[in-house]
């Protein structure tokens, strides 16, 4: 009698063990898999996100490679930078003098306080002006950048830059875009890129 209470005891003991080390064991691989879906989820907005960037800066170099150089407004010379940039695209010439295509605009436009639009906008603020948005989760500043501060806080010979800024480097226009969206975690993901391109002469 004292025997098999002490067998049953001892199985019961270990049955309760084992049962521990299950619950533990599940709540482990639970909390892997939701680290799992996280990074994923993670992974892939950073790529959707970067696909926006990559397609937005492109976008704008195109328009830029085909401005007449002279007709350029809005770019600044560093440490300066603008939010916008006006120009007329180089259609050739004809009878020795340069065609040119309509007045275009591509500029940021803020939708919040701290963040805003990339506009690219045809015939701007006329009657038949043509707008479309290229991306709509441009921060107010460019990536690691304080506004309004007056220091270049990133390090890329630029104060005060927007999350859309075009700077000149002598012939050269530098086109500098952050994109920015937020996590499942609540966090928010930027991405930036710089472009330097050359307008035609």
């Amino acid at each position: 009698m004292t025997r098999r209470s002490k067998t049953a005891g001892f199985t019961l003991v270990e049955v309760l063990i084992s049962l521990t080390i299950l619950a533990l064991a599940s709540v482990n691989i639970a909390m892997v898999l939701r680290a799992g879906n996280a990074a994923a989820a993670t992974g892939t907005l950073m790529a959707t996100v970067s696909n926006e960037l990559n397609q937005t800066v492109d976008r704008i170099a195109l328009a830029l490679m085909g401005a007449d150089a002279a007709a350029l407004d809005g770019p600044q010379l560093k440490p300066l930078s603008s939010e916008f940039v006006r120009f007329q695209a180089c259609l050739g010439v004809e009878e020795g003098a340069v065609v040119h295509g309509p007045l275009e605009e591509i500029g940021w436009v803020p939708t919040t306080s701290d963040s805003g639009r990339i506009l690219w906008r045809q015939n701007p603020e006329a009657a038949d002006e043509r707008r479309v948005v290229w991306t709509s989760a441009v921060p107010t500043s460019y990536m690691d950048e304080v506004a309004h501060n007056g220091v270049d806080d990133n390090g890329n010979s630029i104060e005060d830059e927007a999350g859309l800024a075009f700077t000149m480097d002598g012939p050269r226009v530098d086109i500098h875009v952050t994109i920015e969206r937020v996590g499942h975690d609540g966090k928010a993901r930027p991405v930036q890129r710089t472009q330097h391109i050359f307008c035609r002469n």
